[in-house]
């Protein structure tokens, strides 16, 4: 009786683990074709939220980008552009997965010939996947949520790899 209590208790811990699960995809590479430009920055944001717990959807709460906030810290050479959204493309995105209601630090920005741009941040500063993959418009209204890496590795090769800044 006591094994089957057991195994039960298990087996309900083991479906209420894999519920919480937000899924994850890659981008599109497609997606990505009106990008113009691609630039490591760093974003000033001492406003910044931690959520407290994974809730589906959480769009109201992200706050708006400030581009005065900014500052530029590389621009990526157009001639590796491609391999680096090619790079993107591959990486695994946690669908939706609302951890912050906005980037902070060290960030990388795709801009779009419209205007518009896609921020991604991890939160490489306490070694954890958990950050902010996000569209704004040009005047840094939030347009959509992408989620987070699903894992902190994906945002740090794609710093350290395609530019000189190297994470702390």
């Amino acid at each position: 009786m006591k094994k089957t209590v057991c195994l039960a208790i298990l087996a309900a811990i083991c479906c209420f683990l894999c519920a919480c699960d937000p899924g994850s995809y890659s981008v599109n590479r497609e997606e990505l074709n009106d990008v113009v430009g691609v630039e490591l920055i760093e974003y000033e944001n001492p406003n910044q939220k931690h959520f407290t717990t994974w809730v589906p959807d959480q769009f109201d709460k992200l706050m708006p980008f400030n581009n005065n906030d900014v500052m530029v810290l590389e621009t990526l050479p157009a001639e590796k552009t491609a391999d680096f959204l090619d790079a993107f493309s591959k990486t695994d995105i946690l669908h939706t997965y609302y951890a912050y209601n906005s980037p902070k630090d060290i960030c990388i920005r795709l801009n779009y010939e419209n205007g518009n741009f896609l921020i991604i941040w991890a939160n490489y500063a306490e070694n954890s996947y958990a950050g902010y993959i996000g569209e704004y418009s040009r005047d840094g209204t939030v347009l959509s949520f992408w989620g987070s890496f699903s894992s902190l590795s994906y945002y740090e090769d794609l710093v350290n790899q395609y530019f000189t800044y190297r994470l702390p």
